[in-house]
């Protein structure tokens, strides 16, 4: 295409599924983005989309050229970071997808450290399940994903692997907070403030109940860490983190972590990876590199 505007118009109405929503959030008219839309088709001398009464749809050839479109952007910003390095200018965006087991400490401590070196650089995160994290990638919406216990990494070129064991996180007031090493048996004497099922420390916990034939229904369950950790602290149970994903600031005052048993739960793993045959822009990839230090400490 011979502009960038039509493409923005075109992932838009992509986006919404609507030509209508899609031309509320461009603030023009819904016939001239249907114009500029059906103009575009013309050029490329195919339909985008399949027309139905509650919107619009991509077609094959609409998929195919969305690809291509997320690839072009993919690979301008790659080249405006490579420029801005060579030019001393330290800027750039980073675009990365993560569970939400880091997005609480760990990323916004490793961005605030980043950025204080290489104020220049932007960055886009997005908290999300690990089961859509990957296609973030796929999709070129993210340069990086930063996932706990990830489902399938098909796609993934691995940067950094990190070994996470499961803590118990609790008041100091709580009745195991004098233990050293807690195992499952005891917490399940007690109520059990769980992540959503499918989420990577839930999934740990399950298949050691199994093993060990236990039942770990949860009294409280949440896909928000900081709630169940919050609880925690008010003495309303036992929650459990990787420790990148528990607050040391709690932890001097009102909350104890303390580590489960590794005979009983297995450790996970944290994944830090780019897509496959990919070259990431340089804000990422130093990005990684302090990613990796951090990890390493």
């Amino acid at each position: 295409m011979r502009h960038t505007l039509p493409l923005i118009y075109f992932e838009t109405v992509a986006k919404h599924g609507s030509i209508r929503s899609a031309a509320e959030e461009l603030a023009i008219t819904a016939s001239a983005l249907n114009r500029r839309i059906i103009s575009m088709e013309e050029e490329l001398g195919v339909e985008l989309f399949e027309r139905h009464s509650n919107g619009v749809r991509l077609n094959i050839a609409g998929e195919i050229f969305i690809q291509h479109t997320r690839k072009q952007r993919a690979d301008l910003e790659r080249v405006r970071s490579s420029i801005a390095d060579l030019m001393g200018m330290r800027s750039g965006h980073v675009r990365i997808a993560a569970t939400r087991e880091v997005t609480r400490y760990f990323l916004p401590t490793a961005i605030a450290d980043y950025r204080k070196q290489f104020p220049g650089v932007t960055f886009d995160v997005n908290a999300m399940n690990r089961e859509d994290v990957e296609q973030q990638l796929v999709d070129h919406h993210a340069d990086l994903i930063v996932v706990f216990q990830p489902t399938k990494l098909s796609e993934v070129h691995t940067l950094i692997h990190s070994q996470q064991n499961v803590h118990c996180v609790m008041s100091r007031q709580h009745p195991l907070a004098q233990d050293e090493i807690i195992r499952l048996s005891e917490c399940t004497k007690y109520d059990l403030l769980l992540s959503k099922r499918g989420e990577g420390v839930r999934e740990l916990i399950e298949n050691a109940a199994v093993k060990k034939g236990l039942r770990c229904d949860p009294a409280i369950e949440s896909n928000d860490p900081a709630f169940l950790e919050r609880i925690a602290m008010e003495g309303g149970g036992l929650s459990f983190a990787i420790p990148i994903g528990i607050s040391q600031f709690h932890t001097k005052d009102r909350l104890i972590s303390t580590p489960m048993a590794e005979t009983e739960i297995e450790p996970g793993f944290l994944f830090v990876g780019q897509l496959r045959n990919r070259t990431l822009p340089v804000a990422a990839a130093k990005f990684v590199e302090g990613l990796r230090k951090r990890l390493g400490e």
